[in-house]
């Protein structure tokens, strides 16, 4: 059964948090796992609000985002970071969902999709605050949602690239050390395996991406902590925030 706003599930999080003049930040519970999800949330000048990797927040928050714009876009930033993204549609009957070429299949299950990174790269066509590109090497399942605020350019980011610290426990010696999805910025083997085709290209990729004239580094609480797609990681040359998670 698809989510409705009836069946609106809110999971523990933490308060938003204003990273720039047009961007916001919060982190957010998965269910019965250790790890957490993100969600950001770009302005436009319009006062239109881009939501990539939407998560259920309770109704004071809810009333807070909405307080900052209008949700419009929707960006679900790969086949996994869904679930929420019906409760949202059905709350919000307007708001446009936008996805990764080769993620439309899996999202689609789940919540319409208006269109992929490729056929619209700006959500709104007058205004290159927000632009949208999948990531080179990736075969199209994941992309980038680049950000101009006033301090800067922000890069958000998924699960193709990893930023956890080292955690305590079985669960995160196995998904941590064994597999190499924890210890700082990275791009694991599960992450090799599922989504990157063309490591050459995917190289070039990043080292554009580190070449972009612009990117800051946010300070805390911006910090090094996943959630399967989770997460802000800051790079040598500026930052690229990751958010999302689920499934």
């Amino acid at each position: 059964m698809t989510p409705s706003n009836a069946d609106w599930k809110v999971l523990p999080h933490d308060p938003m948090v204003q990273l720039a003049d047009n961007l916001w930040w919060v982190e957010g519970d998965l269910p019965d796992m250790g790890l957490r999800r993100t969600m950001v949330v770009a302005r436009l000048a319009s006062g239109d609000l881009v939501i990539h990797s939407c998560i259920a927040l309770g109704e004071a928050a809810m009333a807070e985002l909405e307080a900052l714009g209008r949700p419009a876009w929707l960006v679900v930033p790969n086949g996994w970071h869904r679930m929420d993204a019906a409760r949202y549609k059905a709350r919000y009957p307007e708001l446009k969902v936008i996805c990764p070429p080769g993620a439309r299949k899996r999202v689609s299950k789940v919540v319409g999709v208006h269109a992929t990174y490729d056929e619209l790269a700006q959500p709104d066509e007058q205004d290159d605050s927000v632009r949208l590109e999948p990531i080179d090497g990736g075969g199209g399942q994941e992309g980038v949602m680049v950000v101009r605020s006033s301090d800067g350019i922000s890069l958000v980011v998924a699960d193709t690239i990893f930023n956890l610290p080292h955690g305590k426990g079985l669960f995160w010696f196995i998904y941590g050390r064994v597999l190499g999805s924890t210890g700082g910025p990275r791009v694991t083997v599960i992450g090799r395996f599922f989504l990157l085709k063309r490591k050459a290209q995917f190289k070039a990729w990043l080292q554009r991406m580190a070449a972009m004239e612009g990117l800051v580094r946010h300070p805390p609480p911006v910090r090094p902590c996943h959630a399967a797609g989770s997460r802000s990681w800051p790079w040598h040359a500026g930052r690229i925030r990751r958010s999302g998670a689920e499934t």
